[in-house]
């Protein structure tokens, strides 16, 4: 990962497998532990971040994946309010005069979320996350936090997967919810070719 002057956030995918093994969706250990192989594509762009992947079973036999991404909104401060939505895939976070959501778009057998305050008990619940496979539900949090998506895939042999998460920054959340539904519409039914 680059450190670039723009970046608004910090997009990170984690692979977890039944063995509680874990390692980063980009390390080059995923294969031979998954049987699945990624590819990643990030983009920075005036609004925010994208963090595009592609799934490939490589194998002739079934297999079950459970990838965490992890979202930190570089600009929330302490006095920030992060909340989760109960009716979409999407988290808003508030800070000063600034707003964020995030959102994800999948193929995903199970999408679960949660916000993890950055502090001890926000470390522990994420360390708890990471050992069995499991997200502690923890709707809202204040000050700076980090939001965690936890999708499930089952993959059939050589089956593809693909998905997005992206976050956007703005000052009015009318403004940010709207150009949120027109990306995730985008992403749900491209144009075709």
């Amino acid at each position: 990962m680059k450190e670039n002057p723009n970046e608004k956030f910090h997009i990170q995918g984690i692979a977890w497998n039944r063995n509680n093994e874990y390692v980063p969706l980009y390390s080059e250990k995923l294969t031979s532990l998954t049987g699945i192989n990624v590819k990643i594509h990030e983009h920075i762009e005036g609004w925010g971040e994208s963090f595009a992947f592609e799934m490939e079973n490589t194998t002739k036999e079934s297999r079950h994946f459970k990838v965490f991404f992890l979202i930190e909104w570089l600009a929330c401060k302490e006095d920030g309010v992060g909340v989760l939505s109960l009716s979409k895939d999407t988290f808003w976070n508030y800070s000063g005069k600034r707003v964020a959501i995030t959102n994800i778009v999948s193929c995903a057998g199970s999408v679960k979320k949660s916000i993890y305050p950055l502090n001890l008990k926000g470390l522990h619940l994420w360390k708890k996350s990471l050992s069995n496979g499991s997200l502690y539900y923890y709707p809202i949090t204040n000050g700076l936090n980090m939001m965690v998506y936890m999708l499930d895939f089952s993959f059939k042999p050589f089956e593809v997967k693909q998905g997005k998460v992206y976050a956007i920054e703005g000052a009015f959340e009318e403004e940010v919810s709207n150009l949120s539904d027109r990306i995730k519409n985008g992403l749900a039914f491209p144009k075709e070719k």
